[in-house]
């Protein structure tokens, strides 16, 4: 094991198993080995940190805590006088708001605030075990400065040991992973994930603590699933344990919707299309992971009760591909230029936009990187001119169907998917010949996936993109698409406009 592994992934110590019964560890023959990303944006944390206490973040809070933990060095004694900073600019990056808004500076002060005044019970651990005491994140004292555009904090004394000189039972990843998550609990099942496993080291445990090797006991368990988890490491948890450790029921509620999960989303069905679901795409698209679940019931039982995750870590080449997304990414949080008021994009340019949308897809189209092909995707599709219309579970699986069509379109690894390409790709040009765009093609398909998801017929992102696959030439799509958009200002799809009532 090199040093750059030691310091990426922490050795999981078994409380339970004395010292005289250690095991030395064993490189695992059965898995793919994590591939490390060079990178120095590397946040160390302790796993009781992470296991054993229960706490819940906004995303921008938990994005700015994160941000701020990616400066402490693990190997230094902490210093809990040290001051982080955050320029305003990194602020509006991770928060994606308009810098030019003059509510800016209020909006990046309420979130600071916000964030030094949460806290949480945790276990002590110089405790027989039955001690809590709360603790905060920050130290009083956070500042805000709009001369020199910078926000300044303290770590609570108390919670830097959990962040520094550990020597075990701690996880480290690469921050930039859970900073383009577009959700909080993406970004906690992410660090749960990584806290239960060895990386591609063996240490002998079969206690379910951690992660251990997918057997074939666990494959005739899964027969619809074996092909897809061979070669996975897997870990039990109990759902309402794992909503809980998600999202704990806060002190005093201040809002609606800081419900925790167990109240929020109590039907497994809810918690999976708005947890599970968002967090297994954004850990496969955006980490070293490849993550998949498989919820079961026990026998006489009708709701379910436990999960079975599982995890494999992607090879050099499958991180090739994330690095592209995450360079992609980092492109587009480049700081623009504010655009005019009343119109959606430069004048310069809107005749090239505009010549886009009826224009067929070329045979180069097999060659780009999806997120290409994606954002040719929102102009063909005109999704634009819709967005504040849309309702936000309409337009997520808008943007869905955008995701995998682009997918089938540039995934040509196999004889299979380059046929599946082609298909994609020559019905899309009749119905941009037909149609004149894919508006309508788009709104159908929203639609018509909406209504499966809402059936509990959507599964994993593969399995997703068959389904617009298969759905490209559904002679309803057109007309389906054709009556959402004339139902706008009635269906359930839009949102009211209240701009009216405005003074």
């Amino acid at each position: 094991m090199t040093e750059k592994d030691k310091i990426i992934k922490g050795e999981y110590i078994d409380p339970d198993t004395p010292a005289t019964e250690e095991k030395k560890p064993r490189k695992s023959k059965s898995l793919v080995p994590k591939y490390n990303p060079a990178s120095e944006s590397i946040i160390t944390k302790s796993n009781d940190l992470i296991q054993k206490t229960k706490y819940a973040l906004p995303k921008l809070e938990q994005k700015v805590l994160l941000a701020m933990m990616a400066q402490i060095n693990p190997k230094e004694v902490p210093d809990a006088d040290r001051i982080y900073s955050l320029s305003f600019a990194d602020f509006g990056r991770l928060a994606g708001v308009n810098m030019h808004d003059n509510t800016y500076l209020e909006y990046l002060k309420d979130t600071v605030k916000s964030l030094e005044d949460r806290s949480f019970w945790s276990l002590d651990p110089a405790s027989d075990g039955h001690q809590y005491k709360v603790l905060s994140w920050l130290q009083r004292g956070s500042t805000v400065n709009d001369r020199d555009k910078q926000i300044r904090v303290r770590f609570n004394p108390e919670i830097l040991p959990y962040l520094s000189q550990l020597k075990s039972n701690y996880t480290s990843y690469n921050v930039e992973y859970l900073l383009t998550m577009n959700s909080t609990y993406s970004m906690r099942f992410y660090e749960i994930l990584l806290s239960y496993d060895n990386g591609d080291m063996d240490y002998g445990y079969t206690n379910g603590l951690v992660f251990q090797p997918v057997t074939q006991d666990i494959l005739d368990m899964f027969p619809d699933y074996a092909k897809l988890i061979r070669g996975f490491k897997y870990k039990v948890f109990d759902i309402q344990e794992l909503k809980e450790q998600l999202s704990p029921p806060p002190e005093k509620r201040r809002k609606d919707k800081e419900k925790p999960l167990t109240e929020k989303y109590s039907n497994f069905h809810d918690f999976e299309r708005y947890v599970l679901l968002k967090a297994k795409d954004e850990i496969n698209e955006m980490t070293d992971l490849w993550f998949e679940y498989i919820p079961v019931r026990v026998r006489g039982g009708r709701k379910y009760e436990r999960l079975y995750l599982f995890i494999r870590y992607k090879t050099a080449k499958e991180m090739d591909e994330v690095r592209r997304f995450h360079e992609y990414k980092v492109r587009r949080r480049e700081e623009l230029p504010r655009r005019a008021k009343n119109s959606k994009v430069p004048i310069t340019d809107q005749s090239k936009l505009d010549s886009m949308i009826d224009t067929p897809f070329s045979e180069d189209v097999y060659g780009y990187h999806y997120g290409k092909v994606h954002r040719i995707l929102i102009f063909k599709t005109r999704i634009r001119e819709y967005r504040e219309q849309l309702d936000e579970d309409f337009f997520d699986v808008a943007n869905g169907v955008m995701i995998y069509t682009a997918r089938l379109l540039t995934n040509t690894s196999n004889e299979k998917k380059k046929r599946m390409a082609v298909d994609t790709r020559d019905a899309l040009n009749r119905i941009i010949e037909e149609q004149g765009d894919l508006r309508f093609w788009l709104l159908g398909m929203a639609r018509m996936m909406l209504t499966k998801q809402e059936q509990g017929q959507l599964k994993s992102p593969q399995y997703n993109a068959t389904v617009v696959y298969n759905a490209i030439d559904d002679m309803s799509i057109i007309p389906l698409g054709k009556q959402e958009l004339r139902t706008m200002e009635m269906g359930p799809v839009f949102k009211t406009d209240l701009s009216v009532f405005d003074e």
